[in-house]
């Protein structure tokens, strides 16, 4: 295992040796949470192509209430799993922490049927904010984005933060609003808001 990923703050995350993973980069993730601020304390969020984990322990370790990750390698899950169990106090809210093996292509289908922690009705759940984080050369962000849009886990005010590659530049249209774009390196991050 690489032993080379880590949070903000310098813990150290169980990385994977797997070539199609792309971590999250640190300056990335230090710069999403310096502009979301306060407002990730107590809130719902979802982790899409969530690989190892990063983003999500970046969530927890900023607050969010509840967290869900999703990732289709079955490798790489339990990576994420394990890292979201080593944080600070994670005994306490176990329950509150869901890592699910699933394609999100296929998981985030409106008609899917999702079945998350087992003392909720997922229909009750609305996330707060999504992070995206495909293969930048996959071209799954329009699906995706599109698909989560049209699902009943998100509400007016959810906020979809989408990594991609510089080339990629995602509009406007009737289901979301684009209010803010950064670059950083060869990473690019749209902020987009349901309306």
């Amino acid at each position: 295992m690489k032993t080379n990923l880590r949070l903000i703050g310098g813990r150290r995350l169980e990385s994977s040796n797997n070539s199609d993973i792309r971590p999250t980069t640190l300056m990335v993730r230090e710069a999403i949470f310096n502009i979301l601020k306060n407002r990730v304390e107590k809130s719902n969020w979802l982790d899409l192509f969530s690989g190892t984990g990063a983003i999500s322990c970046e969530a927890y370790n900023h607050g969010a209430k509840k967290i869900v990750a999703i990732e289709k390698n079955k490798f790489n899950s339990k990576i994420c799993l394990r890292n979201l169990c080593s944080l600070d106090n994670v005994d306490n809210r176990k329950n509150d922490i869901q890592v699910i093996c699933n394609d999100v292509l296929i998981w985030t289908k409106p008609e899917t049927k999702r079945n998350i922690f087992a003392n909720n009705d997922f229909d009750q759940i609305k996330f707060d904010f999504i992070y995206l984080d495909p293969p930048y050369r996959a071209n799954y962000h329009i699906l995706v984005l599109n698909q989560i849009f049209n699902c009943n886990f998100i509400r007016k005010g959810t906020i979809v933060i989408c990594e991609h590659s510089l080339d990629l530049n995602i509009q406007k249209n009737i289901l979301w609003d684009v209010y803010d774009v950064r670059t950083y390196g060869q990473s690019k991050l749209t902020f987009l808001i349901h309306i």
